[in-house]
């Protein structure tokens, strides 16, 4: 009796365990955990007036220090400018530190990666030599580091200039993208933001509103990562978030955690902002810079934690107007409709308020679109000044 017992209390350990494993797999597929680190600007080369290059190792050491303190990461990004200027010797360095990091990480390309003694060619070579990581053949590419998430990352660099461009093959690319991961989170990761946090015109994205009338078409949940104006800014509008990370070598020296959750009605999103231990180096950058509160951005832009709600495929209103387009496709007599409706115990809406819904979701879509083009006057804008142009 004894032994039947104690192998029943064994089964049921086990069935217990394999429970929550299978609970704890499920849950880490839906959560993404990365650090955003943006404009690094490694170098030898002595302090600016906008840039701390002297300290700038020093800086990136203390952020992968504190990283490294952080538990369950699923990689690092790093959003451009890793270097100040294409050298070997700056890759070398960059890279040496990166030895210290104990995850793994990935980049996007900035302008100053490609500006300087080396080709793109040569610049790409090098970081896949000192980048497991980095197997894809190209500047931009996409991946998938769990079921729940699709990764996009572009390159709109372009030669000898601060703008950008996306090419039309990298447009194409990311509509295909897009088109084939409706059902997941995508995250795409460029140096030159989409929607600026300040105007600054020798650094837009020069087609910066074809780009995001790629992303108006697409309903799932999309975030937008970028660096390139060394400002903190954090826009959600539905289902986009942009999000620009600021310089680790320019005031207020900091980085993101970025922590998104997924669930089945909901996207849980968390934003952490992480400044750099070096006060000093800080303080002094911080009283050279012009309009230091503008790059810095406000506690909102900051730290944040809010919640996207998914239009859950099983919700009333779903249903309502799957029924009603069937209707239309059928020509179901208004009878027809009634009794459709009652056996999906939903009551049919009158007319006069489906037309009031309707014009409230055109209203929406025109919000949105006009979001893209207004200008933030409450924000200063910096002047085209030496400092711009280093960026």
């Amino acid at each position: 009796m004894k032994n039947k017992l104690s192998k029943l209390i064994l089964i049921a350990g086990l069935i217990i365990i394999g429970a929550m494993g299978a609970y704890a797999f499920s849950f880490r597929n839906m959560t993404l955990d990365l650090i955003q680190i943006s404009d690094t600007h490694i170098s030898n080369r002595q302090d600016t007036a906008y840039k701390a290059l002297g300290s700038s190792k020093e800086l990136l050491k203390d952020a992968i220090e504190q990283i490294n303190e952080i538990k369950g990461l699923d990689f690092v990004l790093f959003t451009g400018d890793m270097v100040d200027s294409a050298t070997k010797e700056n890759y070398h360095d960059f890279y040496k530190l990166l030895t210290k990091l104990k995850y793994p990480s990935l980049n996007t390309f900035g302008n100053h990666d490609f500006h300087g003694e080396m080709t793109k060619e040569e610049v790409l070579e090098t970081v896949k030599n000192y980048n497991p990581n980095y197997t894809f053949s190209d500047t931009y590419y996409a991946f998938s580091p769990k079921t729940d998430y699709r990764i996009i990352i572009l390159d709109a660099t372009m030669e000898d200039s601060a703008n950008g461009t996306l090419p039309q093959e990298q447009l194409q690319f990311l509509d295909n993208e897009l088109s084939q991961n409706q059902d997941k989170i995508v995250v795409i990761a460029l140096h030159h933001p989409s929607v600026e946090p300040f105007v600054a015109n020798e650094h837009t994205l020069l087609n910066a509103k074809d780009f995001n009338e790629i992303l108006l078409k697409y309903k799932n949940p999309i975030v937008v990562l970028s660096g390139h104006y060394h400002a903190t800014r954090l826009h959600h509008w539905g289902n986009l978030v942009f999000v620009s990370t600021p310089s680790l070598v320019t005031y207020p020296m900091a980085f993101r955690h970025i922590k998104i959750v997924n669930f089945k009605d909901r996207v849980e999103y968390k934003f952490e902002f992480i400044p750099t231990r070096l006060d000093e180096v800080k303080e002094l950058n911080r009283q050279s810079v012009i309009s230091y509160s503008t790059l810095s951005g406000n506690i909102y832009d900051r730290d944040l934690t809010f919640i996207y709600h998914k239009r859950h495929p099983k919700s009333v209103r779903y249903k309502r107007n799957k029924i009603k387009n069937a209707t239309k496709q059928t020509k179901t007599s208004k009878r027809e409709i009634k009794k459709l409706s009652q056996a999906k115990d939903i009551k049919p809406k009158k007319q006069p308020k489906e037309k009031k819904i309707k014009d409230t979701e055109t209203k929406n879509k025109k919000s949105i679109f006009n979001f893209f083009k207004k200008k933030n006057n409450i924000e200063q804008e910096l002047p085209q000044t030496q400092q711009e142009q280093e960026m």
